[in-house]
Formats: structure tokens, C-alpha cells, sequence
């Protein structure tokens, strides 16, 4: 089993995700595009600020030739709806600037992935896209705007979660233990994955920040802790089974089973 830093934590993730190679091959799968890019940006952002409130885009990539920016949002808190409606639209916005009337010269994909344990009444679904086209009097979609925000979550991987989208979402949630058995993973993409976030190739620097990641998680842990008990206890009481409350409260299986029998 390999030891390695789990994707939850930005050191983790960003180093992965910012290989141009696993970066386009995560966007190709995810959104069903086509993508090429030489060079991911980590804390990217526009030189002008536009509007009130100044961004920063976790990993910002641009494929010139087919005239499409992903960009990659990695969040670890609630509250993420409006917040990354707003990054989407920024970078739209941005593009309307120095563009004859109001032409958007790029398409915009805006992924976001969620790998906090939200409660299933917060988040129901693994994969959810909104793609900004109007709906008719005919129940039909008017394609007329190619931009997309998508929102990823690994603890919520399911049966309906489209395959392309899955492996990776399964991939992620694998990480979240410490642990990958890598004897599971045959693809060289994946493998890169796994050899970036490996615990031995973790640089001074990258440690340095690390430990200020784990030690702002074991605060924020601590502190919902009571909150975890309580979602779980009321879930015991529904008759939910260990496993779709531990995936939805972040508590191990035998954290639960203690509960089951206090």
C-alpha cells in the first residue's frame, strides 16, 4: 500500500491536478471536451480585478487553439454555490472587456470538487452541471451558450455517476485514508496521480504547508465532532446503514457502531 497525502488537502490535490497531463485528462473526462494545454496556472489571477470583489482561480489552464479555458476549483467548505457562480462569471466577464459588442471569444468550463463529508441533505448527487441554456415553451433546450460550471463530489460516487467522471471521483476517495493500494490502478495517468501525492515525495515546502492544512482540519474537526454524533445518531434512529452515514458525516465505521450501541 502506498502512503500517500490525501487528496483532500490542497498540497495534495494541487500538486496532482496541476500536471498539464493529468489536468487535461481530468477536464477531457469530466466535461467531454477535447483539451490541450502546456502549462496549468496554480493561484491564478487577472492582472485588472474585475468587479468588487478580487479572485483567485485554484488552477487556471487555456487551450488556445480550440479557444477554451477549465478552470479547477478545489473546496474544502459549505457555502460554495454562489461563490463559484461568481468565478465562473468573473471569468466570462473578464473575456467581454476588449471583445467587439459582447462577444465571449472563449468557452469557460468551471469544475469544482467537493471532497468535504457533506450530509446528504446538503448534497445529493455526485456530478452536477449547470450549462446556462434557456429552456423553451416546448421543454426544449436552446443551445446557445457552451459555457459550463460543474460540481464534483468523490464522497457521493453512485451507480448513475457517468464512468468517465467516476474512476476519478473513485480515485480521490481512495486517497482520503492515507492510503492506495496501487496494485488497483493501471493507468499511467492515475499512476502520476498517486506518485505525485506519495508521502516520500513531499517536499520541505510542501510539508511546511501541509501541517498548517492538517492542523486548521484537526481544528475544524474537533470542533463539529458533538455535530457529526448528533447527524449520526439521527441517522441510526432512520435505520441508515453504517456506511451511508459514515461516507455522510465524516465519522469512521466503528465510531458509529459505538453510537449504535450507547
Amino acid at each position: 500500500m502506498a502512503q500517500v497525502i490525501p487528496l483532500r488537502y490542497d498540497t495534495a490535490f494541487k500538486k496532482a491536478f496541476s500536471q498539464p497531463e493529468i489536468f487535461c485528462q481530468f477536464a477531457e473526462d469530466v466535461l467531454g471536451i477535447k483539451f490541450h494545454t502546456d502549462e496549468v496556472h496554480r493561484g491564478y489571477k487577472f492582472l485588472e480585478p474585475i468587479g468588487q470583489v478580487d479572485i483567485e482561480y485554484d488552477l487556471f489552464a487555456e487551450d488556445s487553439e480550440s479557444r477554451i479555458v477549465v478552470e479547477i476549483q478545489h473546496v474544502k467548505e459549505r457555502h460554495f454555490y454562489d461563490r463559484f457562480l461568481y468565478y465562473h462569471l468573473i471569468n466570462l466577464v473578464e473575456q467581454v472587456k476588449n471583445s467587439k459588442a459582447y462577444q465571449f471569444d472563449r468557452t469557460v468550463y468551471t469544475i469544482v470538487v467537493l471532497t468535504s463529508p457533506y450530509r446528504e441533505s446538503e448534497i445529493d448527487f455526485s456530478v452536477a452541471i449547470a450549462d446556462f441554456n434557456p429552456i423553451n415553451e416546448f421543454n426544449r433546450k436552446v443551445d446557445v451558450y457552451p459555457h459550463q460550471l460543474v460540481f464534483v463530489v468523490p464522497r457521493m460516487v453512485n451507480e448513475q455517476t457517468p464512468a468517465g467522471i467516476k474512476t476519478w471521483l473513485e480515485l480521490v476517495l481512495d486517497s482520503l485514508d492515507g492510503e492506495m493500494d496501487e496494485n488497483r490502478y493501471n493507468s499511467p495517468i492515475f499512476e502520476r496521480v498517486i506518485d505525485a501525492v506519495k508521502r516520500d515525495n513531499i517536499s520541505p515546502t510542501e510539508r511546511r504547508i501541509l501541517k498548517d492544512e492538517e492542523s486548521w482540519e484537526d481544528t475544524l474537526i474537533d470542533a463539529k465532532q458533538e455535530e457529526k454524533e448528533t447527524i449520526a445518531r439521527a441517522l441510526i434512529s432512520e435505520g441508515i446503514s453504517t456506511e451511508v452515514i459514515a461516507r455522510t458525516t465524516g465519522l469512521t465505521e466503528a465510531d458509529i457502531e459505538k453510537l449504535r450501541q450507547s
